[in-house]
């Protein structure tokens, strides 16, 4: 396999790999915003849906009629599962970014191998302003939040 051909397998694998992860991600947090929706829903009471459907979008705990100590340590254990399981998430989405930067290094230097001294330099200079103009734009909406 030529080297322009390898360089072009190896950028459409990394793409692949992060547009991959995007959809992975982003199903993830979709899933977790319809899970958060259901129980404000179900907290809140159905409104005018069905009495089946009403008990389907409720937690189970609240089918079994808790009593309000009970109800009140209910709550208290799942704001601290929310609380844990958010710190995972956070430990999950921090690996990936790890991983991710690993990968991209790995990669570029992988491309540099297969270019010329004088290509590697140009690469380089172009990655360099890549990584600026990202690293702005990651400025730019930290600073807006």
């Amino acid at each position: 396999m030529d080297h322009v051909a390898r360089t072009r397998l190896v950028t459409a694998g990394v793409i692949s790999a992060v547009f991959g992860s995007g959809v992975l991600i982003g199903y993830a947090a979709d899933t977790n915003i319809r899970a958060e929706a259901a129980e404000v829903a179900s907290a809140e009471g159905a409104g005018d849906a069905p009495a089946e459907e009403r008990t389907r979008r409720r937690p189970m705990y609240t089918q079994v009629d808790p009593t309000a100590e009970q109800q009140a340590m209910i709550d208290d254990i799942v704001r601290r599962y929310r609380k844990r399981t958010n710190h995972l998430d956070e430990e999950r989405r921090a690996a990936f970014q790890r991983g991710l930067r690993e990968l991209t290094v790995e990669t570029r230097e992988e491309i540099k191998a297969v270019l010329s001294p004088r290509q590697a330099q140009e690469y380089q200079r172009l990655l360099d302003e890549w990584d600026a103009r990202q690293a702005a734009e990651r400025e730019g909406r930290d600073g807006e939040r």
